[in-house]
């Protein structure tokens, strides 16, 4: 609580005092012109993004389009140059093949996605309302382990409808969610670069010194771009060369795992998202469709090496009584694990003192990390997209420079406010 209260003290002493002079200042700015190609070399960009995950992706998508991701609808006065580079291997643009019957087996990397960011997927393109592999959650079940406390709660409730299911959520894989996005960007014209990793930033980043930052990259290449994005995870790497300073509090003791489940009956959970609360971290459960769930559980890290390394036979054994532990109403029965999803990760908490320094500026976990518990770091990540992109294409169409501090803090400060509350919640 302390590294949270010294957070939000920096938060409100030295970033909106900064933002409300710099938007003051910003009416005197000077304007470089953003024209597709003025002060550009061939090979120069205006904006390049660090990280292909859905994060980078889709600001790539909405920032090389000129708004919502359609080439044909999307203003060219709007469209920036942007080029994304990503470390690893970035997927087919095609969704697998393998996601054609919910009766195959389902990646343990599943999302449940808030109708926000479904909504924003939509209008990129990378969404298929119609993919039988997704799922909606309609309800959700919490209860206590040791009482009979218990919270239930439904999207008409809570006003949690997208597209007239009532839907609170939709839980999806996230490979599917990535390829879409791919397409999506290559087809607006984003160029896109896998197996290509920043090494460093030469001089300074800062926005008056020099109209570029000048990129080195692997196998002695180099790149030139107004501006820099980092969406390359909680340890990114842009963060650190920018210089921008974090809270950083790993959680050695705990990890948390994922699973792909079956569960008994032949509707599984039925749409309906479980949790239960023990002493040593809650148990959750997403729907997928048919009989199939998706598990997050948090706990102590030997006991989570301990069911990583376990029969299935002990393993379900052990989440069956962990689930059903307490007076509260019955718990979904668990009647099978699928082979190999079982996984784990470390957990921590994560937020960037700053999100904007200079030419570069930071996005989804880059910026911030939660507890998978919260069920919000993807989501997070892509309302960060939705309001980096809209403020970047806004100073396009005004003429500016798209590191223009007045936009940057701009964002950071929208983002900021909206993180705050989920870290005191985390």
């Amino acid at each position: 609580l302390l590294n949270i209260f010294q957070a939000n003290l920096y938060l409100y002493s030295r970033v909106l005092p900064q933002w409300q002079a710099t938007r003051c200042a910003s009416a005197f700015c000077f304007r470089r012109s953003l024209s597709s190609t003025a002060g550009l070399n061939s090979d120069d960009v205006d904006v390049a993004i660090v990280g292909g995950g859905p994060v980078g992706l889709a600001i790539a998508c909405s920032l090389a389009s000129g708004g919502d991701g359609n080439v044909a609808t999307s203003s060219s006065s709007r469209k920036l140059r942007v080029r994304l580079l990503e470390a690893g291997k970035l997927p087919s643009s095609q969704p697998a093949a393998a996601a054609a019957a919910p009766d195959g087996s389902f990646s343990n990397r599943a999302v449940a996605l808030s109708p926000s960011t479904v909504a924003h997927l939509r209008r990129l393109g990378a969404w298929n309302d119609a993919d039988p592999r997704i799922a909606p959650v309609r309800g959700m079940r919490v209860v206590e382990s040791d009482s009979d406390a218990a919270l239930t709660f439904d999207a008409a409730q809570i006003g949690g409808d997208v597209s007239g299911e009532g839907a609170l959520a939709y839980v999806t894989e996230l490979a599917p969610v990535v390829s879409r996005l791919v397409g999506q960007a290559a087809k607006a014209g984003a160029q896109l670069r896998d197996g290509c990793r920043l090494e460093s930033i030469d001089g300074d980043n800062s926005f008056d010194r020099q109209p570029f930052l000048h990129l080195r990259l692997t196998n002695k290449s180099s790149l030139r771009t107004r501006l820099l994005i980092g969406c390359d995870g909680f340890s990114s790497p842009v963060r650190k060369l920018a210089g921008i300073e974090a809270v950083d509090v790993p959680y050695p003791r705990h990890k948390a795992m994922v699973a792909t489940l079956e569960i008994d009956g032949p509707d599984g959970l039925n749409g309906e998202a479980f949790q239960r609360f023990l002493p040593d971290g809650p148990i959750a459960l997403l729907p997928l469709p048919g009989r199939f769930a998706s598990l997050v559980w948090c706990s102590k890290s030997d006991r989570i090496s301990h069911l990583i390394k376990t029969s299935d036979r002990e393993f379900l054994a052990d989440l069956n009584r962990c689930l059903a532990t307490g007076p509260a109403p019955a718990a979904p029965l668990v009647t099978a694990v699928q082979a190999d999803s079982r996984a784990s990760f470390p957990l921590g908490f994560m937020h960037a003192n700053r999100y904007a320094s200079g030419r570069i500026v930071l996005a989804g976990d880059a910026a911030h990390r939660l507890s998978p518990l919260a069920g919000q770091g993807m989501n997070l990540g892509m309302e960060d997209a939705a309001c980096l992109s809209r403020l970047l294409l806004e100073a396009a169409s005004n003429g500016a420079d798209p590191a223009d501090p007045a936009y940057l803090l701009d964002y950071e400060t929208q983002r900021q406010r909206q993180t705050q509350c989920y870290y005191w919640s985390d």
